[in-house]
């Protein structure tokens, strides 16, 4: 691919993004940011360290914390002692967490089942599900350790 095309890629898949998070319903009485690490708890499963959501939400600690802060007040997650190690804090996510996640899934997975049955046709939608499998692909790729740093990406097939 050129560099062009790779760059068109990018921003279609980043619009894409951008309207999913549109279609999300809001999380009543939470800030988008709360919201993201709310999602990330879910992701990462009960248990979870504020460290390891920092990671996973790709924020800063201090913003987890303060959205942990909001989650808990919201009844949304619940904070408890590791068992292992009690100077370490796990994240519980709430059964009331958990369904304000799963109908915010359902909302955009909704708007996109739309999307797609009234702008595709049959074949499309088999190539959109293949793309889908090639994306799935490429967010696996780990680059070598060794190798040049940079290069060109300006291919053709």
């Amino acid at each position: 691919m050129r560099d062009g095309e790779i760059e068109r890629l990018r921003t279609q898949l980043k619009l894409l993004q951008q309207r999913l998070r549109r279609e999300a319903l809001p999380v009543p009485g939470v800030s988008l940011t709360a919201a993201r690490v709310l999602g990330a708890s879910v992701r990462l499963g009960d248990g979870a360290s504020p460290r390891k959501l920092a990671e996973e939400a790709r924020m800063t600690s201090s913003n987890v914390a303060a959205a942990l802060r909001e989650l808990e007040r919201a009844g949304l997650v619940a904070r408890e002692q590791d068992p292992a190690d009690g100077r370490r804090v796990l994240v519980v996510v709430t059964e009331e967490g958990r369904s304000v996640v799963a109908a915010r899934r359902r909302e955009r997975d909704t708007w996109l089942g739309r999307a797609i049955g009234e702008l595709l046709d049959e074949r499309e939608q088999e190539i959109l599900v293949a793309a889908g499998e090639l994306l799935e692909r490429l967010a696996g790729y780990e680059p070598p350790a060794s190798g040049p740093a940079g290069g060109t990406l300006d291919r053709q097939k």
